[in-house]
């Protein structure tokens, strides 16, 4: 599991146009679980993903959903197994990017991206074919919405 960041929330969340997109994404996502599924937000270190996937969490668990946040550092196959059967409705990612390099992770999470019966919520530094992951998993993580949250300097660029 993740240290949950409960100061983390909507409300403090400063939304512009480099965020917005990702920040409705997931408000839809809390009101209704599988309209966009997966959900995959990635930009560059210090956007907001992390404060994002925090204010989910903690709008989730105030409305008494069933949810996990995890760092993708811990992910093993035997957990995302275990996530398969559990009784969370949702799966919160941080930084798939970091995701330990195992076929058999790879091929478990995208089975739980294809069995659609958790909504995930998943961030990363790169987008999901830049990834270096399988094929497979790159075209799971792309069933739902993916969206980029980019940073004032690269917004600024012409």
């Amino acid at each position: 599991m993740k240290r949950i960041n409960k100061n983390q929330t909507f409300e403090n969340f400063s939304v512009n146009d480099r965020n917005a997109w990702a920040f409705a994404a997931l408000k839809k996502v809390i009101k209704d679980k599988n309209y966009f599924n997966p959900v995959y937000i990635f930009g560059d270190e210090k956007v907001g993903k992390t404060h994002l996937l925090n204010a989910t969490n903690n709008a989730l668990l105030s409305e008494q959903n069933k949810v996990i946040l995890l760092s993708a550092e811990s992910l093993t196959y035997h957990l995302v197994e275990n996530l398969t059967n559990s009784e969370f409705d949702y799966i919160l990612i941080d930084d798939l990017n970091l995701m330990p390099k195992d076929d058999i992770l790879e091929e478990q999470l995208a089975m739980l991206i294809e069995e659609n019966k958790k909504q995930l919520v998943i961030t990363s530094t790169v987008s999901p074919n830049s990834l270096e992951v399988s094929s497979k998993l790159q075209e799971r993580l792309q069933w739902g919405l993916t969206t980029s949250m980019v940073s004032e300097t690269q917004w600024n660029v012409k």
